[in-house]
């Protein structure tokens, strides 16, 4: 059969193959292909030029069985590794950086004069300049000398480089800053609240206070709630230096030692926050609520508000729990009373309607002075707790209801619904259990929330809050409003922290510009930009996540290190085909590799999720109490290992951990799919029971994060 030219290359194209390129070894590496089918090898020498992470176009190698997915990379699409992080090494002529992240493996060429003045050892933060081609390595510029080892906090600034999280603002930003107008004073148009017995509650090392309640009940026996945010919008203008750092940060990040704020302090710490006593410009949205938590009613807008008393959630959990109320918040009692009433009215509300509430514990790494982890803490939510979110969440709604209801674009806070394929892998994880599992086409809501409901306090409970968790889809922003799924909520967007969230601030701007009316192409220009902000604050948005997360995870492996050895009970919150990832009662949670599987062979069974034994029949599901050791440590890579059992001494761990296994398990486990960071991503939280003394833990999320 004879083809064309054109032909060929159509034919030629159709079977090219688009993916990630992972680099495992200095030999070969894999391209992951988005089908989810198996990964295609790609030898060094058919590497091209790719790194690590790199978007690339890739071919089956001429000869080889496609069943074999051997191939070779024709070009990158789209590098991912424009900055790293790794050390400098100066020589006589040039210098070079190795790279943190293994699997990048070459060493980045810095010409004399682009090495920022880093000395030989230092921590750097290189932007590549050249790409790598052929026998000559990539080339780059030191763009920051991050620091020296020994130098304190060094491992938390590595974290914010490789994230690309800023060390400060731009000098234009603060000079901006500078010159703010601080004054506040009445205005014409402006809502006047400073008579009203206005409060904020927030954890008591909080400085930026962005919200303030008050509530009373109407004659008519309904209640009025109102909810008083920072009105930023007032001082950071479209365009201004502010407003551009603002949107490039996208959102605050709330690391394990410290905030890097979205606003400058003057801002985020001063004027914009809400403190007690003194007067503030505020965006707020007060609304009227029926005994059945339906907002019958909303007024919103800006204003000046006066907060008569900062609260702490420990206080008003002890004066509504334990009746210990401070003489100075005796007045305001009522106020906290109704707010309380109807805090729970609006989550029965919301619960009728089958939002998915999910009850993970969480914890927090205690630090001292010098950023040493001295224990774990796991925080129970309190009636405290509630009373703001259910505030903020309300307030929320009913602010999107009102941006859509007019007639210019808006953005939105949306959460689509779980991915068909996702809903039928939890119906397969979840067989073995005698629970409603929702059905992969057209799930609800609701559904999720029954099987959480009849499985909380069972001992199913975990397993199901776990798989129904990984079921879901990620929340981001957009200027479509798709609805709000895990709150059951037709239109939802965030209006309650412009301080520490770009959306939010765009939202009080559309609030101040709702009576304006916009031609076709100004419409069309406003939608344009709300997309591109809503993307690029989802993007900030994960990157924050994946920040955080690295520095609790850096900060748990140090706490951890000096319990190695011991044992606990722990559970399993992930399986995968090199092993188990396992959670202890304090949040920490490690992996115990497939290798230290001795009492049998194990293969993974993606059908069920388990592990099963080939032999003996053993299976390992989802939620499985298992006895381990704690065995390695990795500071470097942030990562906790266990071995199943216990040992009497050190030295029996060592040999137990030393031990090669049978060539066939060797050879079978050589190449994980997944190393690194990257393992721990394939796993959710969960409880686990302690068997000997060891540390405690939990982490709470910014109010409003749904």
């Amino acid at each position: 059969m004879k083809f064309t030219t054109k032909e060929r290359q159509e034919t030629q194209k159709a079977a090219n193959i688009t993916g990630i390129y992972k680099g495992y070894t200095k030999s070969f590496g894999f391209v992951i292909t988005p089908d989810g089918e198996e990964d295609i090898y790609i030898a060094e020498e058919n590497r091209c030029g790719a790194m690590n992470n790199d978007a690339v176009t890739a071919r089956f190698l001429p000869g080889t069985r496609k069943g074999k997915r051997e191939g070779e990379i024709l070009f990158v699409d789209e590098r991912a590794n424009e900055t790293l992080v790794g050390t400098y090494d100066r020589q006589k002529t040039a210098g070079f950086v190795t790279p943190d992240d293994e699997r990048l493996r070459e060493d980045i060429y810095i010409p004399l004069g682009q090495d920022g003045g880093a000395r030989s050892g230092a921590r750097v933060l290189v932007r590549v300049t050249k790409w790598p081609e052929g026998k000559h390595k990539a080339e780059g510029e030191i763009e920051e000398v991050i620091g020296y080892t020994g130098d304190k906090d060094l491992d938390i600034k590595v974290i914010m480089a490789r994230h690309n999280l800023p060390f400060d603002f731009p000098e234009d930003v603060k000079k901006e800053a500078e010159h703010i107008n601080k004054s506040v004073t009445p205005e014409a148009g402006l809502r006047d609240y400073r008579s009203r017995q206005l409060i904020t509650i927030d954890g008591e090392d909080a400085k930026d206070l962005d919200d303030a309640v008050d509530a009373e009940r109407l004659p008519n026996g309904n209640c009025r709630l109102g909810v008083y945010i920072a009105d930023v919008s007032r001082y950071v203008k479209t365009g201004s230096a502010i407003d551009k750092e603002a949107y490039k940060r996208g959102t605050s990040v709330y690391l394990v030692d410290r905030v890097i704020p979205m606003l400058p302090e003057v801002l985020s710490n001063h004027i914009c926050s809400l403190q007690a006593g003194e007067d503030r410009y505020a965006m707020t949205c007060v609304m009227e609520i029926d005994k059945t938590g339906t907002v019958v009613h909303a007024d919103i807008g800006p204003a000046i508000i006066n907060v008569k008393r900062r609260c702490s959630y420990r206080e008003i959990k002890q004066a509504l729990g334990e009746d210990i109320v401070p003489d100075d918040l005796v007045p305001l009692m009522p106020v906290i009373r109704t707010l309380r009433e109807l805090s729970q009215t609006l989550k029965d509300m919301r619960l009728r309607r089958g939002a998915v509430d999910f009850d993970f514990p969480e914890y927090k790494v205690i630090l001292d002075p010098d950023g040493k982890p001295l224990r774990m803490e796991e925080r129970q939510r309190s009636e405290a707790e509630q009373i703001v979110e259910e505030a903020m969440l309300i307030a929320n709604e009913t602010v999107a209801a009102y941006l859509e209801k007019g007639d210019n674009p808006s953005i939105y806070r949306i959460h689509e619904c779980p991915d068909a394929e996702r809903v039928k892998l939890m119906e397969t994880i979840l067989s073995v259990f005698d629970l409603p599992v929702p059905a992969a086409a057209d799930v609800k809501p609701e559904e999720f929330q029954r099987l959480l409901s009849l499985a909380k306090g069972t001992a199913a409970e975990q397993v199901v809050q776990t798989v129904a968790l990984r079921a879901m889809q990620q929340a981001k922003y957009a200027a479509v409003n798709a609805g709000h799924f895990g709150l059951a909520s037709s239109c939802y967007t965030h209006f309650t922290s412009p301080i520490r969230r770009y959306p939010d601030l765009l939202v009080h701007r559309l609030i101040r510009a709702y009576d304006e009316r916009y031609n076709e192409a100004k419409i069309s220009a406003r939608t344009a930009f709300l997309a591109a902000a809503a993307e690029q604050a989802s993007i900030r948005e994960r990157i924050a996540v994946e920040a955080e997360r690295d520095t609790d995870d850096l900060k748990k492996t140090e706490y951890m290190a000096p319990f190695v050895g011991e044992a606990f009970t722990a559970h399993v919150t992930g399986i995968t085909s090199f092993g188990l990832f396992v959670s202890l009662d304090n949040g920490i949670e490690g992996l115990v590799h497939i290798s230290h599987l001795r009492e049998d062979d194990y293969d993974f069974d993606e059908g069920t999720y388990t592990l099963i034994g080939r032999r003996g029949g053993k299976v390992y599901r989802l939620g499985d109490a298992i006895t381990v050791t704690l065995a390695a440590v990795n500071k470097e890579r942030c990562e906790i290992d266990f071995v199943p059992g216990t040992f009497e001494t050190l030295a029996d761990l060592a040999k137990f951990t030393a031990a090669r296994p049978d060539s066939r398990k060797e050879k079978k486990r050589a190449v994980p799919k997944r190393t690194g960071t990257e393992r721990k991503k394939l796993t959710c939280g969960g409880k686990a029971k302690r068997k000997k003394k060891s540390p405690k833990g939990k982490k709470r999320g910014k109010r409003g994060g749904r």
